[in-house]
């Protein structure tokens, strides 16, 4: 008996076939096994209760890192064919066209890798780049599928006669990374030294890399999936490496060497331990019990911990200690992937010789490369586990393994491009591209069952991010031969993602589809959770709104492809048009005049709302941080995006056990539509402040109360009118852990069923998912 098998899921480089290979050895079959696509095609002879047996283990076992989603299994049609051995086959190219193939995501180094590099004794003894088939670069490195290595960076890289014989047997065989000091992509240095120029390779890169940083010196490093600055975590280095990123306040996360180091500086549970350790190597907001110096890690309450993703790191960390590891991109540009580009912006070389003072203040003092082309940016991604939703929410498991507890504040490195599986579209064949916003931007690919949501990207007003947007979407739909069926994007109409919407659409002749914002939001957590209805509570700081103003605090009455506008936090009509997004006083005054109240305005800001110069109507949740947190004397200004609401939800933190100020939103209805009156809020919290009876901490407390309390009253009035149960939370303001925590808390106390963004961000990054999702529901109509 012959069986023809298909295994699709992340099953190429992950060492599946030497794994299928083995277990059907042991099974005594004959055969083969063979990448085909992005999936793995087995042919198996032999006794048929061993095959049965076989076919049985194919879903439940699997090497570390792979995932099966489907295992199709027919009788061969043709018999006759005679096999001496079960082997491993040259792969075949196949029809991609089907459905979104499943590829890895890059994969921090394994424990073993770590063990041999670190063993004095073993061949691969300090070499920063080393693999096996459980980890290492995938998609970073891919170009073309199958993952072969002739399809990959590693093509230029012949295999010596040690990596040779590894890739026949072992944990590397058929592994398309596998390299060593003597075939692989080597380190290089290049540094100066009082005004000199000077280099370094293989090894002693590293050696001479760690006496710079030792000695306070920046340098830039090319990891695995993009360019990196390196420097101790002291005040000085520090403060220089801000001024090189131009990153003012925001703070830096820092890389240790194990979690055992981690525990020295934050408080860490098994599960964030687990996640810290897990293949994707996040960035994981710990609570500290002990500080880095002021410009390390800032006013923040967190420290944004992580472990060594690739062998330099370990390294690096073994000698120096914890590190600054952030990306190579100055703030708000793109992150950096190519050697000319990180000399053009951070390693002028040309300036060396001469010690130019710009030099000295802008650059880096040396940067540690490799020989390996990167060909998409991945930056870390970044997480934090909330505690006490787990029994709270409703949650579809099957979706997301870390359901409940995991939340994403940024996903990319070691994520993407998993796809998210969706349980109620199966039967929709055309193939959707989604552009996002443009703000935290990402992509998407939807088909059928499941949606590719792409690396976090930046904000496309800056041109670098904008190229690599369009660049990336090229790759993907070349990489998987995605042929998009229709397009989707925002509906508003300056963004840059909706205008190369429009333009790719035209040019490729599909239908295009303009989704509002914050139902995109909504539609998010519907996708993740497989709902085709729910009240969608999207809380950011803008959108752009049906009625052309800006929502930011909205409650939508969500049904598959349409929603209604059920109510929303009262207009605010503000002015100075993006600088209202920086300047939280700005925010604070228009507040104030919304209020009647003149005194202490600046007169330009009082005569540009009498007068409707740059002014516009905002509902949005994220100025009113902005204008309550600037209020109560905390911060007057967003060095950073999110910079006074975090700093009002950690002075609300501390606020939770004093002496609170009673105070809520006044709901107001204005035909159908509810309103909660943000305004009268803000009058209330400044009396109570004003009063001197409250701390400050306490009055930033008692407003997340009120603002969750307004959540609920909301969802059930609506509830009472529309007979919805179900309630979906988004947006980048539910990143704010006490607000999140409240809200869920108390809908499910009433008995709501409620949701939250569990594979994406809840911010903007998730927007693509929710319009991909649209597409597809889009196709359930016809």
């Amino acid at each position: 008996m012959i069986l023809l098998i298909k295994v699709k899921g992340a099953v190429q480089g992950v060492g599946y076939r030497p794994f299928i290979a083995q277990k059907a050895t042991e099974y005594g079959l004959k055969g083969y096994v063979k990448n085909i696509g992005a999936a793995v095609e087995i042919l198996a002879a032999g006794d048929e209760d061993r095959l049965r047996a076989f076919s049985c283990l194919l879903k439940k076992e699997y090497p570390a890192g792979a995932f099966i989603l489907d295992v199709e299994i027919s009788e061969a049609k043709d018999e006759s064919v005679e096999f001496e051995e079960f082997s491993i086959v040259e792969s075949a190219d196949v029809d991609l066209s089907s459905e979104l193939p499943v590829f890895l995501p890059d994969i921090g180094i394994c424990d073993d890798c770590l063990s041999e590099m670190l063993d004095e004794s073993n061949v691969r003894y300090g070499y920063p780049l080393i693999s096996c088939a459980s980890c290492g670069p995938r998609i970073s490195i891919a170009d073309a599928l199958p993952y072969d290595r002739d399809n990959t960076a590693m093509k230029p890289f012949k295999m010596c006669p040690v990596c040779a014989s590894d890739y026949k047997v072992g944990r590397r065989r058929h592994a398309q990374t596998v390299s060593c000091f003597e075939c692989g992509p080597q380190f290089v240095l290049e540094y100066k030294e009082n005004g000199d120029a000077f280099t370094e390779d293989k090894s002693a890169s590293v050696s001479k890399a760690i006496k710079l940083l030792r000695n306070g010196k920046i340098l830039g490093l090319k990891g695995v999936s993009g360019y990196q600055l390196v420097c101790v975590p002291k005040e000085d280095v520090a403060a220089k490496l801000r001024e090189i990123k131009g990153r003012e306040r925001k703070p830096f996360a820092i890389m240790f060497s194990e979690a055992e180091k981690v525990r020295e500086y934050c408080k860490i549970t098994p599960f964030e331990e687990q996640i810290l350790k897990s293949s994707a190597r996040p960035i994981v907001l710990l609570d500290k019990i002990k500080d880095f110096p002021k410009k390390v890690c800032g006013d923040s309450d967190y420290i944004g911990a992580f472990l060594p993703s690739a062998g330099i790191h370990r390294l690096l960390c073994d000698a120096l200690g914890p590190l600054i590891v952030t990306s190579a991109n100055i703030s708000g540009d793109a992150m950096v992937t190519d050697d000319a580009e990180f000399d053009k912006v951070f390693f002028r070389r040309d300036m060396v010789e001469g010690g130019n003072e710009d030099y000295k203040n802008h650059c880096v003092d040396g940067v540690l490369r490799h020989e390996r082309r990167i060909n998409m940016a991945q930056d870390d991604s970044v997480v934090f586990v909330h505690k006490n939703l787990s029994d709270k929410l409703t949650s579809n498991e099957e979706c997301w393994d870390n359901a409940k507890k995991m939340l994403f504040i940024r996903r990319a490195r070691g994520y993407v491009p998993l796809p998210l599986i969706l349980q109620n579209t199966s039967g929709c064949y055309k193939t959707v591209l989604a552009l996002g916003g443009d703000l935290k931007s990402t992509f998407s690919f939807a088909k059928k069952d499941r949606v590719i949501t792409s690396q976090y990207i930046g904000d496309l007003e800056d041109l670098g991010c904008l190229e690599n947007f369009k660049k990336y979407i090229k790759k993907y739909i070349a990489l998987y031969h995605i042929k998009p069926d229709m397009i989707v994007c925002d509906l508003h109409p300056g963004y840059h993602s909706a205008q190369y919407g429009k333009n790719l659409a035209d040019e490729m002749g599909l239908p295009l589809y303009e989704v509002q914002h914050h139902y995109a939001h909504a539609l998010s957590v519907m996708a993740e959770n497989s709902l085709e209805s729910c009240i969608g509570v999207s809380f950011d700081g803008t959108g752009y709104g049906t009625d052309g103003k800006i929502w930011g605090g909205e409650f939508l009455l969500c049904k598959n492809t349409e929603f209604v506008r059920a109510g929303h936090l009262s207009y605010v009509k503000l002015c100075g048009g993006d600088k209202a997004s920086v300047n939280a006083e700005l925010v604070k005054s228009c507040y104030e005049y919304g209020n009647n109240e003149g005194a202490g305005i600046d007169p330009l800001i009082k005569a540009a709302l009498l007068n409707n110069i740059n002014t516009f109507e905002s509902s949005s949740t994220g100025r009113l941080f902005d204008g309550v947190c600037t209020l109560l004397e905390i911060k007057e200004q967003n060095s950073y995006e999110g910079e006074c609401a975090i700093l009002l939800e950690n002075a609300a933190r501390r606020g939770m056990n004093l002496n609170k100020p009673c105070i809520s939103f006044k709901i107001d209805r204005a035909g159908d539509m509810l309103i909660a009156n943000q305004l009268k809020l803000f009058d209330d919290i400044k009396k109570a402040y004003n009063s001197g009876k409250y701390e400050k901490e306490a009055i930033a407390y008692a407003f997340h109360e009120a603002l969750a309390g307004a959540v609920v009253k909301m969802c059930r009035l609506i509830r009472d009118e529309h007979k919805e149960n179900n309630v979906c939370l988004s947006g980048g303001v539910f990143a704010n852990r006490i607000l999140l925590e409240k809200a869920v808390s108390a809908l499910s106390e009433d008995g709501f069923s409620v949701y939250i963004n569990e594979f994406v961000p809840a911010g903007d990054a998730g927007i693509s998912l929710g319009q991909a999702y649209y597409g597809l529901l889009s196709q359930k109509e016809v």
